[in-house]
């Protein structure tokens, strides 16, 4: 993929899809800034990450001041971007539109879209003095098909598909290709919290595994998806053999989607 010494931010690395993209790029030789708001994660991560030069950064993408403190790390310890992954996101509270505060929509906001908005601000500078500039955010199919549960997460993630095309256009004359990869059901921390909310603390293994297989039998490929599904794109769209694909989205979901165009 020729990404050796690439200077890459992952948010929201301390699991999931985001720790899976730090491992992937580290393992092509990019160097990498991560952050996350649990330290002890972190430093999992960097116990397991391959080559040297990284950062782990304990930060809240909710807040500006977050962001903000975040790329001055980034910068003082990389010196430059080359790839900006908005990956941060949570889905914050498993509720039906009736059952959502003010707040939570506000929460959901502040961490799904305003922190891929702030930190694209803050990384542009330096992304347009880059050979290889790339802004890769990671939405989801249900910015496109939402369900009757958690419609503040699906809105976000609308907005934050809409938002990759228009940076797309905005930024194409200095050559900062922007995409966005949209994963189907990924197992990741929201499915592990939902599995330990139906265990009530026993049998979470077996809990685990029935959702998997009761989500896998919805999928075309009969099974959920696992994080390090999504690296393999995520490096290609990092690489100079993407070069001339931007303001387009890529669903990653074992064929749930099935749009032909």
């Amino acid at each position: 993929m020729n990404l050796q010494d690439r200077k890459v931010i992952i948010t929201g690395a301390s699991d999931g899809i985001g720790r899976a993209l730090a491992l992937a790029f580290a393992k092509e030789g990019a160097k990498v800034a991560v952050c996350a708001r649990s330290q002890d994660r972190l430093d999992s991560l960097s116990d397991e990450i391959e080559g040297t030069g990284h950062l782990f950064c304990s930060a809240d993408l909710g807040k500006a001041e977050g962001v903000e403190s975040f790329h001055k790390n980034t910068v003082k310890q990389l010196g430059q971007v080359d790839v900006l992954v908005n990956n941060v996101g949570a889905i914050l509270k498993l509720a039906s539109f009736f059952e959502l505060t003010d707040q939570d929509w506000e929460d959901s906001f502040q961490i799904n879209l305003m922190s891929a908005v702030r930190l694209s601000r803050h990384c542009i500078p330096s992304l347009k003095k880059s050979a290889c500039a790339r802004i890769i955010n990671i939405s989801s199919i249900a910015a496109a098909g939402p369900q009757e549960v958690f419609p503040h997460y699906s809105a976000m993630k609308a907005g934050l598909s809409n938002l990759t095309v228009s940076l797309a256009q905005t930024l194409a004359p200095d050559k900062i290709l922007v995409n966005s990869i949209s994963p189907g059901p990924v197992w990741s921390k929201s499915w592990e919290d939902e599995a330990r909310a139906q265990s009530n603390g026993s049998n979470l293994e077996q809990v685990k595994k029935e959702i998997m297989e009761q989500t896998g039998k919805t999928i075309p490929l009969n099974r959920m998806g696992m994080p390090e599904d999504l690296t393999g794109l995520a490096l290609f769209l990092a690489s100079d053999q993407s070069g001339w694909i931007t303001a387009t989205n890529f669903s990653v979901d074992g064929g749930v989607t099935r749009n032909p165009f």
